[in-house]
């Protein structure tokens, strides 16, 4: 197996976490797991360890038993029990005296059951689709030592905010970190012990110029696909699922005003009000409000939005604290725009909805609280949405830039899909709940 210097240096690093990002076939995973990682397997003090990948076929197939280079390739006397053992049920591997369990961390239900004890040495193979409630549990810590690869992907995912760009290079590396990445790296606060390693297939060598040409013509330019696994770049996507472009963002005199020069105000025939809710600790879920306005020429505004967020705060905001958040921005909205009576709360949160009808009855408020209709389609929703951002009749004010980010980062998958989770939607979330019962006011 040839190893690069710069492989070297990885593996004789002394780290508590190692981090390998960048291109495909650079020899991330290979080299890590063949090396350090078995090194690791063999020295730390505890004899339990693990290994993740997206599914246990993948795990098995990509990195134990790829015909040449696998870990079971190139160490055949270790054991693989991948229906389990008489004295452990799980899928593992032995190696000496050590038990290396095998884990899918897409199958939630069989990550929970390797959770919860302290391991050795941890590898997470694509790191970057990993669920990230596994990843937390993991990095509680829960390890002695822990390797993650990955390609590049969208930069404002939870996994690279909380973990990734909080590692650093060795300096001698550093210029081989491209610039952007660099950049992002150096935005958050950087924890000790936590290395960051940029390889390309450069690095690696079993790459002959016959293999990079075959590579580099593989996938088609300017594909999501090229971007973060030819040119290891962290990509938001290939397609804004609802783009905006600054014909939408105005300020909040042209708001107020059809025509500024002339002083001619925009008259709104209604107004909206609605509350997303999300209570996470661990996540980066935000608790978004959003204000609306539908004005005669049938344009939808959203004139204000304020959003929190419980993730590392001490004493994190429950239903009955956010009730008078929520309280408070309606009365600032309505009093600086126009009223409305009716506060739309999200559907599948009973507790923060029977919250805010106390709260109305002890504080004598005339608003109504409603929960939101999601009986209309998110596909439904999107094209609408792209329909009246087409026409200029979908507007932001210039200071909503929670809710401009959303549309900003709100990307089709790898797949082409709509995302489902660890989505940055909590702002559009609101502000459909907000429009829905009016969707018939908008556009005409």
């Amino acid at each position: 197996m040839q190893i690069s210097k710069k492989y070297y240096d990885f593996i004789l690093d002394d780290s508590k976490v190692d981090i390998l990002e960048g291109t495909t076939q650079a020899g991330k995973t290979t080299t890590a797991i063949n090396t350090k990682f078995l090194y690791k397997v063999k020295t730390t003090k505890r004899t339990k360890h693990l290994i993740a990948s997206e599914s246990l076929g993948v795990l098995v197939s990509n990195i134990l038993s790829t015909g040449d280079c696998g870990l079971l390739d190139n160490y055949p006397e270790i054991e693989l029990y991948l229906n389990g053992s008489s004295e452990q049920k799980l899928p593992h591997l032995k190696i000496d005296d050590n038990t290396v369990y095998l884990v899918g961390y897409s199958d939630i239900a069989r990550f929970k059951k390797v959770l919860g004890g302290q391991f050795g040495a941890v590898l997470i193979d694509e790191m970057n689709i990993a669920d990230m409630s596994f990843i937390r549990e993991l990095f509680l810590p829960r390890f002695e030592y822990c390797c993650g690869t990955l390609n590049p992907d969208n930069p404002d995912k939870e996994v690279y905010t909380d973990i990734i760009n909080r590692c650093r290079p060795l300096d001698k590396y550093k210029d081989s970190v491209p610039k952007e990445i660099m950049e992002e790296l150096n935005k958050s606060i950087e924890h000790k012990d936590w290395r960051y390693w940029y390889f390309t297939y450069d690095d690696n060598p079993s790459m002959t110029e016959e293999l990079k040409n075959e590579l580099l013509s593989s996938l088609l330019p300017g594909t999501l696909e090229y971007q973060t696994k030819i040119m290891g770049k962290r990509s938001k996507g290939t397609g804004q699922i609802m783009p905006i472009t600054k014909a939408n963002i105005i300020t909040e005199l042209q708001a107020k005003y059809i025509d500024i020069e002339k002083q001619i105000e925009r008259k709104f025939k209604r107004f909206s009000f609605a509350v997303d809710t999300k209570y996470s600790v661990k996540s980066n879920d935000v608790f978004a409000m959003v204000f609306d306005g539908i004005d005669s020429n049938g344009k939808l505004i959203t004139l204000e939005e304020k959003g929190f967020n419980n993730k590392g705060v001490k004493e994190p905001l429950s239903p009955s604290d956010m009730v008078i958040q929520i309280d408070e921005f309606f009365t600032y909205c309505c009093n600086k725009w126009g009223i409305t009576n009716t506060i739309f709360i999200d559907c599948e949160d009973a507790g923060t909805i029977s919250e805010m009808k106390k709260f109305k009855r002890e504080h004598g408020r005339s608003y109504n609280v409603i929960e939101s209709w999601k009986k209309l389609k998110i596909l439904d929703r999107i094209n609408l949405q792209n329909g009246w951002i087409k026409a200029l009749n979908y507007l932001i004010v210039e200071h909503c830039i929670n809710k401009i980010n959303e549309h900003n980062n709100y990307c089709y998958d790898k797949d082409g899909k709509i995302p489902e989770h660890d989505t940055p939607d909590h702002f559009i979330n609101a502000d459909q709940y907000s429009w829905i019962p009016y969707k018939h006011e908008i556009g005409v």
